[in-house]
């Protein structure tokens, strides 16, 4: 018995040891609710630099995002932070609330990007995580023309 108890050890060990590996997002953020995306930059995160909130743009960057690509990687030490978009949705109306026209919005990510790097930072309510997202993803977060609508 010790000895089938010592195997089954060993084994889920390397089962659960090798599988520690690159993984993607295999859980959807929820960055695909999102109504209103704010854009800063690291060197003054209080100064929106612009918002996008219209619904179809707000879409076409969240598909840009190719959030089904993104692999779970450490992020290199020696990078600097880029941009930094938070993103909104309203809030959902819990029952016995009253339903008023007019809802809040509320703040359910933030998206860090680093300069000349293909890393980024996620930071949900329930999520702290770095990922590798492809050359493409990276690129358009960096690139300054998508930060003024």
């Amino acid at each position: 018995m010790k000895k089938i108890s010592m195997i089954f050890i060993f084994v889920s060990v390397l089962l659960f040891g090798c599988s520690n590996e690159k993984k993607d997002l295999k859980e959807d953020p929820g960055l695909y609710k999102s109504q209103k995306i704010e854009v800063s930059s690291e060197e003054n995160p209080e100064l929106v630099l612009s918002v996008i909130d219209n619904q179809d743009e707000v879409n076409e960057f969240v598909n840009t995002l190719k959030i089904n690509k993104w692999l779970i990687a450490d992020t290199p030490s020696n990078s600097t932070e880029g941009y930094i978009y938070k993103m909104y949705q309203e809030d959902t109306v819990k029952l016995g609330e009253p339903n008023t026209d007019k809802k809040e919005l509320k703040q359910i990510a933030t998206i860090i990007t680093y300069k000349d790097s293909p890393y980024i930072e996620l930071r949900t309510k329930k999520l702290h995580l770095n990922f590798k997202v492809p050359k493409d993803v990276a690129e358009y977060l960096s690139n300054k023309e998508n930060q003024k609508h």
